[in-house]
């Protein structure tokens, strides 16, 4: 049962993820591409708050779900047809961030996703379920894309940036212990 809890966690996590994004679309509130919705700033929000080791199975999932699936939404961002207007980020009261900027951003958000993901999934069948879920995402985006193998190569440079990273810090918190 609880198995069963955590994969609809995660599974909750990303149903909101692949969503979110996108939401800037649905309100005059925010422009396409707001750096509010695409990039790391919610997937952290929600690491700092649920994210935590001390956060039950469920949340840190659901977290998890959210990061990988905002992760894999600006892997297929990183390529779009053209670098202008409403393909790159928006700053509320700046406007259009310059093109190298917005690469950034959506680059170093990917990674930051990711990290995000595996953090909080923690554990080989967490860690595994966010593989498993990143290759789902990024196969049910597929048919809506117009690209493949870049926003492929995206997505496979970010997680192993990011599986870097989070083994790193927790072989250093090994000899630390």
């Amino acid at each position: 049962m609880k198995t069963v809890i955590r994969l609809l966690a995660l599974l909750a996590g990303v149903y909101v993820g692949f969503r979110f994004p996108d939401f800037d679309q649905r309100t005059d509130l925010l422009m396409h591409r707001s750096i509010i919705t695409h990039g790391l700033l919610a997937p952290l929000l929600l690491y700092a708050v649920l994210g935590s080791r001390r956060s039950p199975a469920p949340a840190r999932l659901f977290v998890a779900g959210v990061a990988l699936a905002v992760a894999v939404h600006l892997s297929y961002d990183l390529f779009p047809r053209a670098w202008w207007r409403h393909a790159l980020i928006h700053l509320p009261t700046y406007g259009w961030t310059p093109t190298i900027f917005s690469w950034v951003w959506i680059a170093l958000s990917i990674v930051v996703c990711f990290f995000i993901a595996l953090k909080s999934a923690q554990g080989w069948m967490g860690t595994a379920m966010v593989f498993i879920c990143s290759t789902a995402v990024f196969s049910y985006s597929l048919p809506t894309e117009h690209a493949l193998w870049q926003p492929l190569v995206a997505a496979i440079v970010g997680i192993g940036i990011a599986v870097a990273l989070a083994s790193r810090r927790t072989n250093r918190d090994k000899f630390q212990t």
